[in-house]
């Protein structure tokens, strides 16, 4: 969770006390770290979206991620096309090294 930080000698940030925003902050901490754990949050696409300019945009990882769900939802049925498609800004290279991991790293299962 993102703030901006109290001044030392500040006892108000907004409408909430240090104390308060302190205390918002390590729930939702935990709450996230909760949501990983229990597999409802997906960990590698949290890191995977970063904020540029205050608009969420996602990392190339990100990106080949939700390419590659994608994929295993369609049962692996796509042409390279389709996934490129998916992947806007992202060498095809880059997509294809990517997609080799995740196949070997199934396999190995």
């Amino acid at each position: 969770m993102l703030f901006v930080p109290c001044l030392p000698g500040d006892e108000v940030c907004g409408d909430y006390t240090r104390e308060q925003l302190l205390e918002m902050n390590d729930r939702f901490v935990a709450a996230v770290e909760a949501a990983f754990a229990a597999g409802l949050e997906s960990s590698s696409a949290a890191r995977a979206t970063v904020k540029v300019n205050g608009k969420q945009r996602l990392t190339e990882e990100g990106t080949i991620e939700l390419a590659w769900r994608w994929f295993a939802e369609a049962k692996f049925q796509a042409t390279a096309l389709e996934v490129m498609a998916r992947c806007p800004g992202v060498s095809s290279e880059r997509v294809r090294v990517a997609f080799k991991e995740r196949f070997f790293s199934r396999v190995v299962r």
